[in-house]
């Protein structure tokens, strides 16, 4: 360093055990970040609430218009959807959960994503959120345990988290 010239911040040396904290710091391990089980759609069918992780949900929509299928009335499949410029099967859940169905003011359509291609359209009576997933509670569902994947109490009430590999494969055996 030439004595004439003004310390700039980078000229100037650095200060006593500087380089041991700073090592000492970046040895550290950070520590694991708390794990999310992800998060949850939150909606309404008839008394029931039911929730379903949002990474299966691709849309929910006004009501659709569901044109029946021919021989196919009285079943769990509706019908078919047009959504978006597709063709979709309109499930009832439930016809397929046993639960009595009722007529809401504002009912929507959920837009359920089996996988990359595969969806589902299905009547539901409202949305009524997304939250974090947390801890279940020992809440007992209206609806047979086989549906359950696990309940959980919220402000809202007791919600049933739907066991979505169970849903897809009872959709696609009533509908077949």
């Amino acid at each position: 360093m030439n004595p004439a010239l003004p310390v700039t911040l980078f000229d100037r040396p650095l200060p006593e055990g500087y380089r041991d904290e700073l090592q000492a710091l970046v040895a550290e391990r950070p520590a694991d970040p708390a794990r999310q089980a992800g998060s949850m759609l939150l909606f309404q069918i008839g008394g029931l609430r039911l929730a379903l992780p949002t990474r299966l949900a691709s849309a929910v929509a006004p009501v659709l218009h569901i044109a029946r299928i021919p021989h196919r009335s009285g079943t769990v499949l509706l019908g078919l959807a047009a959504f978006r410029g597709e063709i979709l099967p309109c499930c009832s859940l439930a016809r397929l959960l046993d639960t009595p169905e009722t007529q809401t003011s504002t009912p929507r359509t959920l837009i359920l994503e089996e996988s990359p291609g595969r969806l589902w359209a299905v009547p539901i009576d409202a949305v009524l959120g997304v939250r974090l997933a947390g801890a279940a509670s020992a809440e007992r569902a209206p609806i047979a345990a086989q549906w359950v994947k696990e309940s959980f109490a919220d402000e809202g009430g007791a919600y049933h988290l739907l066991d979505h590999e169970v849903l897809f494969r009872q959709i696609g055996l009533a509908t077949a």
